[in-house]
């Protein structure tokens, strides 16, 4: 059994330096599933972000937490880190939401540009946390009129 999480171990360590082991071990592909407003307040929103996890392997990998960065106009409105205790199995494919604070404060500095051009940016990356490996994601977008 202690050779087996061994030889595990030493592939998940592979796979976070070259991208996976075509067949044996390859790294969980993550992306941006979705976003959804979720609770507002004066001072604060919530949003849910959910995130799409999918274990090429044929066997589990172990999802401890997450951390993220969103970005309006460049300017950073929203941090956070999440811890997550979930096993991904061999060959799943997972949604998980992970709710995401947003600063009404920090919001406030974009809206002159919204005003101004009717548009925004938005950038929204992060890294998912796995034993021995650590996977980003990124999504860019825009909302208005390019």
């Amino acid at each position: 059994m202690k050779k087996i999480f061994l030889l595990i171990t030493i592939l998940l360590t592979l796979t976070s330096c070259t991208g996976g082991i075509k067949g044996v071990a390859e790294p969980p592909k993550i992306s941006v599933y979705g976003v959804r407003l979720a609770d507002l307040s004066l001072t604060q929103g919530k949003a849910i972000l959910a995130l799409r996890i999918e274990n090429p392997n044929p066997y589990s990998i172990p999802l401890r937490g997450l951390n993220y960065n969103l970005l309006l106009n460049n300017i950073k409105v929203a941090e956070g880190d999440v811890q997550k205790n979930l096993t991904i199995t061999g060959h799943e494919d997972r949604i998980i939401e992970v709710p995401v604070n947003i600063q009404f404060a920090s919001l406030l500095q974009t809206l002159p540009g919204l005003v101004k051009t009717r548009k925004f940016t938005y950038d929204l990356s992060g890294n998912t946390q796995f034993p021995f490996l650590s996977i980003p994601f990124k999504r860019i977008g825009r909302v208005g009129a390019y």
